[in-house]
């Protein structure tokens, strides 16, 4: 059955409010190109775009390529199923490389698309996933097709198109960051030579980007990506020349964990009020002393700055580091430091959860060191936001001040996250950001375990911030079904995802999920929707070895979201080790398991030229179990020259999954001496041996006789084969350590 969907259509590029956890009316009008038809259809596991016809994802994919390293496994992949994906050669080999990533779920290629040399789009991307067994699994396609701009040359400079740009903005202020691109830029099937110009600046305020005609001169786009951003670097920051000898060292200080009203089981009214600022007994009453880890000591002076979060101050209001002469960082909310020590001891505790319990390896990709944050900025605005030209975090004062508020926090750091994970590839299409943002700020106060499950709040995000008269905040239990309840407004729309999400979380756990989120979502790019996004969590799932219970848990809940998931296969075996070894003249296959559920058995395969498989052999599996099982299989008559073998893992239902191949390359046989040749009956081996095994296999390869004979180092020993049918037959001779053939003609 072919499924349509016509969804809401989106601009080119992110709008004001996007990396923010509320939304935001920008200050300047903004120019934007007509938005595109992103309607599309599933075909089996393809998503195709309907303004294409191409595929804009490719779910559970099996393309096992012959290529070792992960680029050229990729393009292999691309040159086999170029009329699906409709790339020609020239298309192919006009991807650049941008970046490979690998853990646990496999490696993901990304290949940027070039014109004539130039960038095409801000990051039209082919992103592809290798499972940890080497097989093309998920692809997100977002190739523009159809360019046909031939002259590339600008007729103005970059400076220029800056120029054009700073004019339209009235821009009067500092500038803290530019860059100018020249590319190539596809719209509803036209084609434009542009740069793509970004500035920061703090008058007017914002991350503008723009793409103005690198022929013409004409602001074809102006949008702000951020909000309210205004670069000023502090007086009081260190000079990286400058600074003499430091060390990590621990400190101590005061936060909300994660807000006050979590901890107290409260609501937001009474004395449990923010009072512009002002302490309140039982505000105070929440405040909770924690290491600060790794923060840094510099001649006498403690800084907010270690190896996962460091504090900068590049917005307004200039409020310094809060650095100190003492290791204690014991503020109360009124103090101004309170925000920066809660948050860097957030972020530090999200960061460390996800890279070293994890192990997820997630970081800024901008700049190395911990992620960088303003505690106090936006010019006291109530809002809170992510800049991914810069990789840093800011957080507003506005109503409850942002940074008292975990989820705010968090939620933040998860933009930067999502943008790390995808190097670039951040994607708002449907809230997805949002809501990504919203679910790992849910997952880390959830955790925390305060609110019962039948409170309303355990199903909140922003406690502290929302639900309150500054504004409503955002919930984790949202009624809607994707897409038919999709708003257009990205907010509203992510509530969507984290929902699905947080009912996985509460079906397989905190850690489970996470890791299959973050996992998962490495796998996509900017083009991804939150269907795709979704198949991406359940293949991560799937590469990690997650049980059928918790895989099917996460397919059910992705279904019931509305998400188009694929039919559930059972995987029988979480195989950890796959392995064939030279043992004299025979091969040992062996394979190690840690989980098998519903296992039924294991199909041992060989072939010659690792295309073509046939079973040499069947091991009975343990049916149910959780702890390590060994398993061996011995190929005694292994083929001269290459032995190219692979697991069958086969279930009580008869599902079945391989494993990864392993090749393992025999001498050749010694030439055997028979007579006479052809043969109607008595065959003679004219060999010298002692004890031996004689085989022999038809045209099929089927073995049809075998017989253990001796020699006593004699020249001749005969055997009969009167009853083999007449044809070619290969005779082998397995003795003394040796294997010896020939092919024989049987009348």
């Amino acid at each position: 059955m072919t499924l349509r969907f016509t969804l809401p259509l989106f601009v080119v590029c992110i709008t004001t409010s996007a990396l923010a956890q509320k939304p935001n009316t920008p200050t300047v009008a903004e120019i934007r190109l007509p938005a595109e038809n992103d309607a599309w259809h599933m075909e089996g596991p393809l998503r195709v775009l309907d303004r294409t016809g191409k595929p804009a994802a490719l779910y559970q994919q099996s393309y096992r390529p012959v290529a070792v390293t992960p680029e050229a496994m990729a393009r292999e992949y691309l040159t086999v199923s170029r009329n699906i994906l409709g790339l020609s050669p020239a298309d192919i080999q006009g991807l650049r490389l941008h970046s490979t990533r690998t853990d646990d779920a496999g490696t993901v290629v990304r290949l940027r698309q070039t014109w004539k040399g130039l960038p095409v789009n801000k990051n039209a991307e082919i992103t592809i996933h290798i499972s940890p067994d080497r097989r093309i699994d998920f692809v997100m396609n977002g190739f523009q097709y159809g360019i046909t701009l031939n002259d590339v040359q600008p007729v103005i400079s970059a400076a220029a198109a800056k120029q054009h740009l700073m004019t339209y903005l009235h821009a009067a202020g500092n500038i803290d960051h530019q860059s100018e691109e020249l590319m190539v830029l596809r719209n509803n099937n036209t084609d434009y030579l542009v740069y793509r110009v970004v500035i920061i600046t703090d008058n007017p305020v914002g991350e503008w980007e723009a793409y103005v005609d690198a022929k013409t001169g004409t602001l074809l786009q102006s949008t702000d990506i951020s909000n309210y951003h205004h670069g000023k670097p502090s007086p009081q920051k260190p000079q990286p020349q400058a600074r003499p000898f430091r060390v990590n060292v621990a400190g101590t200080g005061n936060v909300f964990d994660p807000d006050p009203l979590t901890t107290a089981t409260a609501v937001y009214g009474g004395s449990y009020v923010d009072g512009t600022d002002a302490n309140a007994a039982v505000l105070t009453a929440q405040l909770k002393s924690v290491t600060l880890n790794d923060i840094t000591l510099t001649a006498g002076t403690y800084s907010l700055v270690g190896p996962y979060a460091e504090i900068r101050d590049f917005e307004a209001p200039a409020k310094g580091l809060f650095s100190q002469a003492s290791s204690t960082f014991a503020f109360d909310r009124s103090a101004d430091g309170f925000e920066a020590v809660n948050t860097y001891y957030h972020i530090d505790a999200m960061m460390r959860y996800l890279n070293v319990t994890l192990g997820l390896n997630i970081h800024p990709y901008q700049y190395t060191g911990g992620v960088r944050f303003d505690p106090s900025g936006l010019s006291g605005a109530d809002n809170s936001h992510y800049l991914s030209g810069s990789g840093q975090l800011a957080f507003g004062e506005g109503g409850v001040d942002d940074a008292e508020d975990a989820d705010v926090i968090i939620h933040e750091l998860g933009h930067g996250l999502h943008d790390w994970v995808t190097v670039g590839g951040l994607s708002q299409v449907n809230g997805l950001s949002e809501g990504i943002g919203d679910y790992i700020a849910g997952s880390y106060s959830r955790f925390k375990g305060f609110w019962p499950t039948a409170n309303a709040a355990y199903n909140w995000t922003f406690n502290w911030d929302g639900h309150n008269p500054f504004w409503g905040g955002r919930v984790l239990n949202y009624g809607a079904v994707y897409p038919g309840g999709l708003t257009s407004a990205i907010h509203t729309d992510g509530q969507i995802w984290a929902t699905a999400n947080m009912k996985i979380w509460d079906d397989i756990g905190r850690q489970k999920a996470d890791k299959a989120f973050w996992a998962g979502l490495a796998l996509t790019n900017s083009s991804t929707n939150q269907s795709d996004a979704a198949n991406a969590v359940y293949q991560a799932a799937t590469n990690m070895g997650y049980t059928n219970t918790e895989r099917q848990a996460i397919r059910n809940r992705y279904i019931a979201a509305g998400y188009t998931m694929p039919a559930f296969l059972p995987l029988p075996v979480k195989l950890l080790a796959f392995n064939a070894t030279k043992a004299g003249v025979q091969i040992n296959v062996s394979w190690k398991t840690s989980m098998e559920e519903n296992s039924s058995s294991f199909v041992i395969e060989r072939s010659a030229d690792g295309s073509n498989f046939q079973a040499i052999g069947t091991l009975a599996a343990a049916g149910n179990s959780t702890s390590e099982r060994n398993y061996v299989f011995a190929d005694i008559l292994p083929l001269s020259g290459n032995n190219y073998y692979r697991l069958r893992s086969v279930s009580m239902d008869g599902t079945a999954d391989y494993s990864l191949v392993v090749l393992v390359v025999m001498g050749k046989s010694q030439s055997l001496q028979l007579f006479p040749n052809p043969v109607k009956d008595l065959l003679t081996i004219k060999q010298s041996f002692n004890n031996g095994t004689v085989y022999i296999y038809d045209a099929n390869g089927k073995q049809v006789f075998t017989r253990q004979v001796t020699g006593f180092n004699s020249n001749n020993t005969s055997i009969r084969i009167g009853n083999l049918a007449p044809g070619i037959y290969v005779v082998k001779l397995h003795a003394d350590g040796m294997v010896y053939e020939n092919k024989i003609m049987k009348n």
